[in-house]
């Protein structure tokens, strides 16, 4: 099963979808998976939910008939055909003039609705549950997840499809649903995968499991045991429409890289291990046999602190809200403003 959850907001789409292969009823390992998400010629991205085979195969067809891409309704109609041979369903993303459309069942499902998702339907009412923070999340009493996003513009859908996406990712009751990646349209027309930088920090001292955080509690968070210099960051190409991704595990020093045949649907995972922050670039360079201007960012919760504690004395000026204290281990963006969401 697939949970693919596609959003635009403003001129900007985002789109998270899970990267979990089932063979026999049973989900492979993650260096198993597969990106669900293919950037095609013309700046669109899509999205299928079903068979990765037969969805690389018909993503070829297209780009090798529309080397440029195709209009609005030609793309439309290629792919409800594709529905029809094989049973998938897609989301497709339009980056030029910023439109989502959903295809099922071999025809295009028509809705006004900002948001168009494909899969299992019980994985999404997950996902609006967390969305409405109606289900507490899966580290709640044992850690506090928050995830940097070195790319984004403020009130980027990305990183709120994101913090969804997490919390149906660890419960461990959607059984249909494993890893996932996310992609964000460019300023400039095209797909690119996010940016971020994944950590945890301790719960604060004292607090139930049923405490809900507010940016403006005066808390000092730091991390200790488990959640001591844990982070898993996405690493993107700095060219748009490569399917190409990483993800970087800071504990155990391995690289997770995704990538397809003649930039076509990524089903092939090398798995790089030993690998220190400052040589991930190099290492995957590499290991594809060029240099794509990787964008990464890996940061951590910083070693001297190592617990999360209430902040005394409190301040009683701005800014007076939480603190994260966190170590940057390496980073290829220049300095630019990030979002961060806990």
């Amino acid at each position: 099963m697939t949970l693919a959850v596609a959003r635009i907001v403003g001129n900007r789409i985002a789109i998270a979808a899970d990267t979990l292969i089932t063979e026999h009823n049973k989900p492979l390992p993650p260096s198993k998976g597969a990106v669900k998400s293919c950037m095609l010629p013309g700046d669109i991205c899509v999205t299928f939910s079903n068979s990765p085979e037969l969805a690389a195969r018909d993503f070829e067809r297209f780009s090798k008939s529309h080397p440029e891409g195709a209009a609005f309704s030609e793309v439309i109609s290629f792919f409800e055909r594709s529905s029809v041979d094989t049973g998938n369903d897609y989301l497709l993303a339009f980056s030029r003039a910023p439109r989502i459309v959903k295809i099922s069942d071999g025809r295009r499902v028509e809705t006004v609705s900002k948001t168009l998702w494909i899969g299992d339907g019980l994985a999404f009412q997950r996902f609006r549950k967390a969305e409405k923070k109606d289900a507490k999340p899966g580290d709640a009493g044992r850690a506090v997840n928050a995830a940097m996003f070195m790319d984004e513009i403020e009130k980027s859908p990305a990183s709120d499809l994101y913090s969804a996406m997490k919390e149906v990712v660890a419960d461990r009751s959607v059984a249909s649903v494993g890893g996932f990646i996310s992609i964000i349209s460019n300023r400039d027309p095209g797909f690119r995968h996010s940016v971020y930088s994944d950590m945890l920090f301790n719960w604060p001292d004292g607090k139930a499991a049923d405490f809900i955080l507010d940016l403006n509690d005066q808390i000092d968070f730091g991390a200790s045991g488990e959640n001591f210099q844990y982070a898993v960051a996405q690493i993107s190409t700095g060219y748009l429409g490569l399917n190409v991704v990483g993800f970087y595990l800071l504990k155990a020093r391995k690289v997770f890289l995704f990538l397809g045949e003649r930039n076509g649907l990524a089903m092939q995972c090398h798995v790089l291990s030993d690998v220190p922050p400052t040589e991930i670039a190099k290492r995957l360079s590499e290991c594809i046999g060029f240099d794509p201007g990787w964008l990464l960012t890996i940061m951590a919760a910083a070693p001297n602190r190592t617990s999360s504690v209430d902040r005394w004395p409190r301040r009683t000026e701005s800014p007076s809200g939480i603190e994260l204290l966190i170590l940057c281990h390496a980073n290829t963006f220049p300095p630019t403003e990030a979002k961060l969401r806990p």
